[in-house]
């Protein structure tokens, strides 16, 4: 345990001593990741899909703030959508808008939110968003999740209908089948269902880590990701969706278990060395339960040399 903790403050030590660069490298990554995961799933228009160019904006937004980065990988979307099919894009462009407007309002430091929730769907690791967002953030943040779950959905409902709206261009495919496709946009069970639990997860969470209870964030993640789980297998059934009942329980003990790893290096304390204190003012007795971190430094090794004292010793001989 002392070595895993030695090894979390070298890791802790090198991102402060590197944070600048750091910070470029985890944006130019998600951007072209998200960029690349929109061309494979809506790459509608090829000439803002080649690889170059890709590349090119990905460079772009490591220099920008990731409520930018949002808006760019947005911009993608739109016209992406729009070069096949005006009623599409006038509608993705209204959800965005809409969207954008309440996420500046509300949570406009999130930005990161919007591009790390649709990577974690695709990643299949959707359900450690509520729980991660529950311990590290609050409830204010439930605005960011719910936006970056809906992009998410409109991603997939376009892909799982990337062929009709192909068609659109030869005249194939009538307003009608685009019209049912705005329909599975907003008639979306799952993705309701999705974020009914995700909002539920992330309030248990947040609420019974900010408890004094000993052990409360580990309490908290086994607690959450019950929660989850149970809400979007009852729901699954409920509802009759298409997802995979498998996968949604293999998915959240992954997700718990990344959960813990979050809390390693984030909340990492002593629970065998708690302390209790009370003193008062003019108008309170406050009565305070102190638990110690655990700070462990990595011991510094001194190197002698002694090759250079026996050469010498050897010639006063």
């Amino acid at each position: 345990m002392t070595s895993l903790i030695e090894l979390k403050e070298k890791l802790k030590n090198i991102y402060a001593e590197h944070e600048t660069y750091l910070r470029l490298i985890f944006k130019f990554i998600a951007a072209f990741i998200a960029l690349i995961l929109i061309k494979s799933n809506i790459g509608f228009m090829k000439p803002i899909n080649m690889w170059i160019v890709i590349a090119g904006a990905a460079v772009v937004c490591m220099f920008l703030s990731w409520g930018a980065v949002s808006v760019v990988l947005a911009v993608d979307i739109i016209v992406n959508v729009f070069a096949v099919s005006l009623e599409l894009g006038v509608l993705i462009l209204t959800v965005m808008i809409i969207m954008f407007i309440l996420f500046f309002r509300f949570t406009p430091k999130e930005g990161a939110m919007l591009i790390i929730v649709p990577l974690a769907f695709f990643l299949k690791i959707p359900y450690f968003i509520p729980i991660a967002v529950g311990l590290v953030c609050t409830p204010v943040s439930i605005v960011s999740v719910t936006f970056g779950t809906i992009i998410y959905f409109m991603l997939d409902v376009i892909s799982k209908n990337a062929t009709a709206i192909n068609n659109i261009s030869d005249g194939s495919t009538s307003v009608t089948s685009i019209n049912s496709i705005i329909n599975m946009m907003g008639n979306n069970v799952e993705m309701i269902l999705t974020i009914v639990a995700f909002i539920v997860t992330i309030l248990v969470v947040y609420f019974i880590k900010r408890t004094s209870v000993n052990n409360s964030w580990s309490i908290a993640i086994i607690v959450g990701g019950i929660v989850d789980l149970v809400i979007i297998l009852v729901g699954s059934t409920v509802l009759n969706t298409n997802s995979s009942l498998i996968w949604i329980i293999v998915g959240t003990l992954i997700s718990v278990l990344l959960a813990f790893i979050v809390q390693f290096f984030v909340f990492s304390v002593d629970y065998s060395r708690i302390e209790h204190t009370q003193f008062e003012d003019d108008e309170y007795y406050y009565y305070v339960k102190a638990v110690p971190k655990i700070n462990v430094t990595a011991p510094e090794m001194n190197v002698k040399r002694i090759n250079a004292q026996r050469r010498k010793i050897g010639n006063k001989k």
